[in-house]
């Protein structure tokens, strides 16, 4: 009965887990600013890319560009 308990709160805990995660994986978040960072080259830097895959990472799709040069990036709520 215990191990039964202890699964079941695994799996809710893996559960809760997805669901709550709006980021994308590293790689994921990396290929996104990769095309960005190919679409406006002479807007991008080391720091933005850096910038654009953490805010990919943290927010998944709610990541949004500023228009800004060089580039920034925030979480849409």
């Amino acid at each position: 009965m215990a191990r039964r308990l202890g699964i079941g709160a695994v799996l809710f805990s893996l559960v809760a887990l997805a669901a709550g995660c709006g980021g994308l994986s590293t790689e994921e978040a990396q290929q996104r600013c990769a095309q960005l960072r190919d679409a406006v080259p002479s807007c991008s830097t080391d720091e933005s890319h850096d910038e654009c895959v953490s805010c990919y990472e943290e927010c998944g799709d709610a990541c949004e560009p500023s228009g800004a040069c060089p580039q920034t990036f925030t979480c849409a709520e």
